[in-house]
């Protein structure tokens, strides 16, 4: 969701995992926040009232002094998430074909990470060592890396 524009307030992404909340500011002043899945199996593209009264819950119990702005909108989409909530960042059994995505919560946090590893990969035809065990392949050889996530429905991660 996006709030109306203010003044700069936040110079930074915040992240909270103890109330699935995030939040930046844009260069217009907007605050673009957001939290959790709605964890209903879906490929729906809108939005959910009980999700949207968590996130503005977080955010206030973090930021007690946004509960003055209005918000200007929302929106939903699909979440790529794996299995295990890893990313897949790599090659893929195609010749050419290489990956970046699956990055259930925080992708776009990691975007300039993740770049540089997908650019050293396409360049050199190989994994670099921060995104080695990043493979599809570890799904069907069992190699999870966060099994704590794991699981085949969206409530299990």
């Amino acid at each position: 969701m996006v709030s109306e524009p203010v003044k700069p307030v936040l110079d930074a992404v915040v992240t909270s995992g103890a109330v699935h909340f995030y939040i930046s500011q844009s260069d217009k002043g907007e605050l673009v926040m957001g939290g959790d899945l709605d964890f209903c199996n879906s490929y729906a593209q809108r939005g959910n009232l009980p999700i949207i009264e968590n996130v503005v819950s977080a955010c206030l119990s973090l930021f007690p002094s946004f509960g003055r702005l209005k918000l200007m909108r929302t929106w939903g989409g699909v979440c790529d998430m794996t299995m295990d909530g890893s990313p897949i960042i790599g090659k893929l059994p195609i010749k050419g074909l290489y990956m970046t995505g699956g990055w259930c919560y925080g992708g776009f946090k990691a975007t300039p990470a993740s770049g540089w590893l997908h650019a050293h990969t396409i360049a050199r035809d190989e994994p670099h060592p921060l995104n080695a065990a990043f493979t599809l392949e570890r799904f069907a050889e069992g190699r999870l890396i966060d099994e704590k996530g794991a699981g085949a429905c969206a409530w299990a991660h």
